[in-house]
């Protein structure tokens, strides 16, 4: 967490009662002022259980909603006598905390007991490092700054994005559409069971590196080749039980309205596009 935080905010709303009634989820609501609305924001956030969508807004501060995922109500079993013909009543909070200090923004959640989704809005101008494991996908739109984003099981969406991203979803598909791109930061894109599928602006100019094992790799844009030699591994094992061994990877190296900053494109099971904007 951040030492000497200007603002801590710690907010746990039991809500039993509602889902006695009403069934409806646990939802809590902070608006978080920024020390300095003037500049740029950071947000980071991990999820283990829940998905996370973020929108930027034309606003000067960052407002989160968590809330819990509705679950049935189920008749005590596991109880014996004691609780048949009763109700299970879910007491759940989503345990939110938010920590603001020089428009950096921690936030944290109860996820790893609960699946819990969070939506942020925040000012355009920011950055964001955001991770999923289970049970969500990650959303991100209409944001500017450099985006670190990672997703074990589910989706990873950007949209109208401008700045420079490292996006990685293990499972499912990365889908990035660019508004702009910074001009000297490098970018990462990378699935393994998963399609990549990236949108450029027309004027781009990157070096691209490519590497894909099982899927195919598609664009419209002209890439000029750059001969590099394959890259070799060796694993040399003779004092121990006399193996040697050489692996050679090829990767395909191009570039893009004669180069740039190097983006990466990286997968195993899956497809790589990449897109200029129409």
């Amino acid at each position: 967490m951040i030492r000497k935080a200007s603002l801590v905010i710690v907010l746990s709303l039991f809500t039993g009662l509602g889902w006695v009634y009403t069934q409806e989820e646990a939802l809590d609501r902070i608006n978080v002022k920024l020390t300095d609305p003037s500049k740029p924001v950071y947000v980071e956030l991990s999820l283990v259980n829940g998905g996370i969508t973020v929108t930027g807004y034309e606003g000067v501060e960052v407002i989160v909603e968590a809330k819990t995922r509705t679950r049935k109500l189920s008749e005590g079993k596991d109880r014996g006598k004691k609780t048949k013909g009763m109700f299970r009543i879910p007491v759940y909070s989503t345990s939110l905390e938010v920590e603001e200090h020089n428009n950096r923004i921690e936030i944290s959640t109860a996820s790893y007991k609960r699946t819990i989704d969070v939506e942020l809005k925040v000012p355009v101008n920011t950055s964001l490092n955001l991770h999923c494991v289970n049970h969500g996908d990650i959303y991100v739109e209409n944001v500017t700054g450099d985006l670190d984003v990672n997703n074990t099981n589910g989706k990873v969406t950007l949209r109208s994005i401008s700045g420079s991203v490292v996006a990685h979803a293990l499972n499912k598909d990365v889908v990035v559409t660019f508004e702009a791109v910074d001009s000297e930061n490098p970018m990462s894109f990378s699935s393994l069971n998963g399609d990549i599928d990236v949108t450029f602006p027309k004027n781009l100019k990157c070096n691209v590196k490519i590497k894909n094992d099982m899927g195919d790799v598609y664009s419209d844009f002209e890439i000029t080749r750059s001969e590099r030699p394959a890259e070799t591994f060796e694993e040399n094992d003779r004092g121990h039980d006399g193996k040697y061994r050489v692996r050679v990877e090829r990767t395909f190296y191009g570039t893009i309205n004669g180069g740039g900053p190097e983006y990466s494109f990286k997968n195993f099971n899956g497809d790589i596009m990449i897109r200029r904007v129409k």
